[in-house]
């Protein structure tokens, strides 16, 4: 059956995102000599890592065949609230911070249950849990601003030994951790749920957990990102996840997952937030306007597509002709 293939279908899927972080890093060194050190690095990696968050949450959706819009109205929620009402205590940090994953896993858990208890589109239900989100946002923040504490800005930014910030840790914590969760069973379970439901449903498969906890991750990743981004900017603002949902795709698409399901991964979504980032830094230090920025994205984005599908045209011709 198909998904019971997805190793040898799946065997480089973040390729294409690993080539073109090595081809831009290049330029970047062409171009800034500072490029490369230490603290470039952790710079980059800082700047890319709430867009790393929200893009490994979408990725988990992604590859059961689903797509979560809401992650914009959760990253917006939880940026505010926690720019709102942190204060500068470590009980309030922790109390704040698990009230705002707890926002995400419900936002979660109501899009994976509505979506499949009443058989509605997840573009729909998602869609209308953006704008609910968005709009409790406006309702705790009506216009940016906020002042979360300084003590958790700093603790965000802070290097580990003196030499590697948090975020580059979080990026080697996450690899590792994909990696060995892609091999349990409820990570081979989301490759043949995306791969085909139906089969994975005949093989006893727990369809509906298995969607659930997708969704659910995607809400709590998405939660990580917004307080994550709390820290980083140190305001909060109701539209903070607006520009984050169709960012968060590209990178999981140009990392290598599939929009139909049972194919990628969030190592190459990782490299796919950074290519993303890469690209736009390269843009801005080159003087060109942002507004191209966004062009040479959604142009990226189709060549990923376009590049994903007619890999797997071929290689559905290959085990055809096998």
């Amino acid at each position: 059956m198909r998904f019971l293939t997805h190793k040898k279908r799946t065997k480089n899927p973040a390729l294409v995102s690993v080539l073109l972080f090595l081809l831009l890093a290049v330029m970047t060194c062409v171009l800034q000599s500072e490029a490369m050190s230490l603290d470039w690095i952790n710079l980059k990696a800082e700047a890319a890592m709430t867009l790393i968050l929200a893009a490994v949450g979408e990725t988990m959706v992604l590859l059961i065949g689903g797509i979560d819009l809401s992650i914009a109205g959760v990253i917006s929620l939880t940026n505010s609230f926690s720019a709102i009402y942190m204060l500068d205590s470590g009980s309030s940090i922790i109390s704040v911070s698990f009230a705002c994953i707890l926002m995400g896993l419900a936002v979660g858990l109501f899009n994976g249950i509505v979506i499949q208890k009443f058989k509605v589109q997840p573009f729909i239900v998602t869609f209308s849990t953006w704008f609910i989100c968005g709009g409790i946002a406006y309702l705790v923040l009506p216009k940016d601003g906020g002042k979360p504490p300084v003590s958790f800005a700093n603790a965000m930014v802070t290097k580990i030994g003196g030499r590697l910030s948090v975020a580059v840790i979080l990026i080697f914590l996450l690899t590792a951790a994909w990696l060995y969760f892609k091999k349990t069973k409820l990570g081979i379970y989301m490759y043949a749920v995306g791969s085909s439901d139906k089969a994975a449903s005949l093989n006893g498969i727990n369809v509906f957990r298995v969607k659930l906890f997708a969704y659910a991750a995607s809400g709590v990743f998405a939660a990580l990102a917004g307080v994550y981004r709390t820290a980083v900017v140190t305001s909060g603002s109701p539209t903070a996840g607006e520009s984050f949902f169709n960012q968060a795709i590209a990178a999981s698409v140009i990392g290598g997952t599939l929009l139909t399901g049972g194919r990628g991964g969030a190592v190459g979504t990782i490299f796919g937030a950074l290519v993303l980032k890469m690209i736009a830094d390269i843009l801005v230090f080159a003087g060109v306007s942002s507004y191209w920025s966004t062009l040479f994205q959604g142009l990226l984005l189709i060549m990923a597509v376009l590049i994903s599908t007619v890999s797997e045209i071929m290689k559905d011709r290959k085990e055809m002709l096998a």
